[in-house]
């Protein structure tokens, strides 16, 4: 596994987590597109696989849309909350949720019911590993899927954004936690590097409490796609939100429907 892998979201899950919870937020308008997008095509039920789902944001609250899901994460810590906020939403029958290296994601879900009829990647869950893994990630899922199953890779950062928009730093307040970032951004390789500084709050001054460093290969629209056919995924539709229906544009988020071949 990269080093900053497991230090950003095993032995500092408690940050991360702050952030995850964050976007919590955010998460209905994104199921609300979702589910749309899903009914257009006749699915209004059934199995939701969803890959490095954190603390369960989509899953938690596709289950409260009637569809069975299953979710899978690096951190254990992660899962632990996930399990939590299913039983406070009370979906907890209807979600599962498992420790394992997507990369694996045959072997650490094998024994689940399948095949799955909605597949989901959302925010940054995909880029920290080579191309050839993430190919072999949707390979795997695409291979737990049924036939027309419908394929979404959510709220993503794309190259074509950072080409115009790019911001060296910025700075986030996390309850009593203040996270600053620092970017470099390489066009020739499509690679950004990242520092996080965190702080605590304390009063008018802010203490120090760590530091996380991580690097993520950033998609173009067009490469994604690419890479999707490849894994027998199909691209049908391309949209900055999923909400709106509006489709991408280099000023906005990158969210891909696909369909399984």
């Amino acid at each position: 596994m990269h080093d900053w892998i497991r230090k950003l979201f095993v032995e500092r899950s408690a940050l991360f987590l702050k952030l995850l919870n964050h976007r919590w937020s955010r998460t209905e308008e994104l199921v609300d597109g979702i589910v749309k997008v899903l009914q257009d095509v006749g699915i209004t039920s059934g199995n939701l696989l969803d890959l490095c789902c954190g603390n369960g944001r989509v899953s938690i609250n596709m289950a409260k849309r009637g569809f069975r899901a299953v979710g899978i994460d690096i951190s254990e810590a992660f899962l632990e909350d996930a399990r939590e906020k299913a039983r406070e939403h009370g979906v907890s029958t209807a979600v599962r949720f498992f420790e394992g290296d997507v990369r694996n994601l045959g072997q650490v879900i094998g024994r689940v019911p399948q095949p799955f009829d909605v597949v989901v990647s959302a925010w940054t869950s995909i880029g920290y590993y080579s191309q050839d893994d993430d190919l072999n990630i949707f390979r795997q899922a695409r291979e737990l899927a049924r036939e027309g199953a419908i394929l979404f890779v959510a709220e993503t950062m794309h190259s074509e954004f950072l080409s115009l928009k790019f911001a060296p730093n910025s700075c986030m307040e996390l309850d009593d936690i203040i996270l600053m970032e620092n970017r470099k951004y390489d066009p020739t390789t499509s690679q950004i590097s990242t520092t996080w500084t965190f702080y605590r709050k304390r009063g008018m001054d802010l203490e120090f409490i760590d530091t996380a460093e991580f690097e993520l290969h950033i998609y173009s629209s067009s490469e994604l796609c690419s890479l999707l056919r490849k894994a027998s995924w199909e691209p049908v539709a391309s949209y900055t939100s999923l909400k709106t229906l509006q489709p991408i544009n280099p000023l906005g988020h990158m969210n891909v429907v696909a369909k399984a071949q």
